[in-house]
């Protein structure tokens, strides 16, 4: 139970950043209509695009405690901080605008709340697909969150996949290389039981408020990649338990679209790598469980196999990724100088660049 709470069920906020999703929309709000539990906020923190958004979040007032937020600039991260500032649960769910919970979701995150210490719980996301408006669950659709079989690369997993102390029994943690991993051991219940993670996706998660308490995102992501990652760290080194509980479901409609601000998809491709790969420098400095060691095996480890496929197979894709590797190691090591220095600095202005 949520501390201060004894005696009763704590409230929960539901946060939704949107844009341009009113053809998809209605999906997610029909399924919180339908909820178990009924005594709930839900925080819509919409970007106007013009499609209808707005109008079709009105015709769920009166089935729904709805209060908008209007975001006018920034990415998606500065939509999620918009919703922890206003948000006034205890649990704060984070929900995406293509996601479908299922009924008894919010009450199942309640329940997982049950310890004091928990800080934070992810819930499974599997994919369904629409057919003539009709959700179709995939067949055999497995988890985007637990992936049992682990790569036949041995080497790289032991050498940059190394965890921090503390985090060895963890699902998802990030590792000494400042690479978000999964152990594939833990992986083996995790559909079953519910184990230690750093969360899991923001299509479906949580965090209680007072474990949250103060936190804001950096403003320095474009895509928010790895962001439900950055947040788990930060709760479990506030001591936390923060754990994936298989049994909280939700479908995640897979339309060809994403929350990317409509970036076109090389660009997005660009971007993504480029925060997978500042994660560690967002870390390295301030956090020591974080390698430079680690972190250059990892490069030269990457480096090899990326040089070997480009030989092997001459893609421009690759050649065009191996680039943009390149490019997004160069930032990590200026903004790690200027953090040395004690100088302000954020990647976001060289992020941007990606885009134009």
């Amino acid at each position: 139970m949520l501390r201060g709470q004894k005696g009763r069920n704590p409230s929960v906020s539901i946060i939704i950043p949107t844009y341009k999703r009113g053809n998809l929309l209605h999906h997610v709000l029909d399924a919180l209509t339908t909820q178990t539990h009924k005594d709930f906020e839900v925080l819509m923190i919409v970007k106007p695009s013009g499609d209808g958004t707005e109008q079709l979040i009105e015709k769920y007032r009166e089935k729904l405690n709805i209060k908008v937020i209007i975001q006018n600039q920034g990415y998606v991260l500065d939509g999620l901080n918009l919703g922890l500032k206003n948000a006034q649960g205890n649990i704060l769910v984070f929900l995406d605008d293509d996601a479908i919970p299922f009924p008894n979701l919010i009450q199942s995150y309640i329940s997982s709340y049950s310890n004091s210490n928990v800080g934070g719980v992810a819930g499974d996301v599997m994919s369904v697909v629409l057919k003539d408006n009709t959700v179709c669950p995939l067949k055999d659709s497995p988890s985007e969150i637990v992936y049992t079989n682990a790569p036949r690369t041995v080497l790289t997993r032991k050498l940059a996949s190394c965890p921090p102390k503390g985090l060895e029994n963890h699902l998802l943690y990030i590792s000494k290389a400042g690479l978000v991993s999964t152990n594939y051991t833990v992986a083996k219940s995790a559909l079953s039981q519910p184990v230690n993670s750093l969360l899991g996706k923001g299509a479906n998660m949580s965090i209680s408020s007072e474990a949250s308490a103060g936190f804001q995102f950096p403003t320095s992501w474009i895509l928010g990649f790895n962001f439900e990652q950055y947040l788990g760290y930060h709760l479990w080194k506030k001591g936390y338990q923060v754990i994936f509980n298989p049994a909280i479901k939700a479908y995640h409609i897979q339309h060809g679209q994403s929350l990317s601000r409509n970036i076109k998809d090389l660009k997005k491709e660009a971007v993504l790598c480029t925060e997978a790969r500042l994660l560690f420098y967002r870390l390295c400095g301030s956090e020591p469980e974080f390698s430079m060691m680690h972190r250059i095996v990892f490069l030269l480890i990457d480096a090899i196999v990326d040089l070997r496929g480009l030989c092997l197979h001459k893609e421009t894709f690759r050649l065009r990724m191996l680039k943009t590797k390149f490019s997004a190691e160069l930032i990590g090591l200026r903004w790690l100088v200027y953090k040395k220095l004690g100088t302000n600095y954020s990647p976001l202005a060289d992020m941007k660049k990606i885009l134009q």
